[in-house]
């Protein structure tokens, strides 16, 4: 199969796990949601997708809000018999991180940490990680991961071509999530401007993309989406699309 080949399929089953995140924000189907992330971690060529939603809170018993995985039940139940969420290094990283992290480059210094990958690995949880932060004005966070068994360089390859379709699956699963847990909603309200801004945004485009699909000035888009970003209080536009779709604050059909 050619490159190109290749990279149409790919595109495909993007195209395709967002509109099965998109039926499952609009209530179009009732499949469980961790069902849905085994399907589309199937469909991109993945392992696994886990989302964990924690509050600021740093104590280990009430930190986590939400957990949606597609790990097998033997790892989730070793996970907390061993009660790893205390030393989760993708957990803590997590917590101050701003932009997608491998796996491959946390510190693995600490013994620690270094039992955790070895367990994980162990239990098919994959060989490699990539983690998209998401964070909201609450301080509430989340952290989407997607692990894979592909070979170094073929994972570097994925990385590449797909970490910002990655980032905005993470922004639909946060806000799948939101939905089937019956989280709050926010009281923020986005200019017209702001919302469209931002919803292009969220869907992968530049800056200048937007300014040519809304026919608008390149300073003009910043300053909408940059203002949008101000009052969800998030500090990269990742941040402020999940926000605006989990809490709301964009309606979940203008995804469609």
């Amino acid at each position: 199969m050619s490159v190109h080949s290749i990279a149409l399929r790919t595109a495909a089953s993007f195209e395709s796990a967002t509109s099965r995140l998109t039926d499952t924000i609009l209530g179009a189907v009732e499949q469980d949601l961790a069902e849905t992330m085994k399907a589309i971690a199937a469909e991109i060529g993945l392992c696994h997708i886990a989302y964990l939603r924690l509050s600021p809170d740093k104590s280990t018993d009430i930190c986590l809000l939400v957990a949606v995985v597609t790990y097998s039940r033997l790892w989730q139940h070793r996970y907390f018999v061993k009660k790893y969420m205390a030393n989760d290094p993708v957990i803590s990283y997590g917590r101050q991180a701003v932009q997608p992290f491998d796996w491959g480059n946390l510190p693995v210094d600490d013994p620690t940490t270094k039992a955790f990958f070895a367990d994980a690995l162990n239990h098919s949880v994959g060989r490699n990680g990539l983690s998209i932060p998401l964070r909201n004005r609450r301080g509430v966070y989340a952290v989407v991961s997607f692990t894979s068994d592909l070979e170094k360089d073929e994972w570097e390859s994925y990385k590449t071509s797909n970490t910002r379709g990655l980032q905005l699956l993470s922004v639909l699963i946060d806000s799948a999530a939101n939905i089937n847990f019956k989280l709050p909603s926010s009281p923020v309200q986005l200019s017209i401007r702001e919302e469209q801004c931002l919803l292009w945004a969220a869907r992968g485009k530049t800056y200048q993309e937007i300014a040519e699909i809304l026919g608008l000035a390149f300073g003009s888009v910043k300053t909408h989406l940059d203002g949008a970003r101000h009052k969800l209080r998030c500090m990269n536009l990742t941040h402020a699309a999940a926000v605006a779709f989990a809490t709301g604050v964009i309606p979940a059909q203008a995804l469609k």
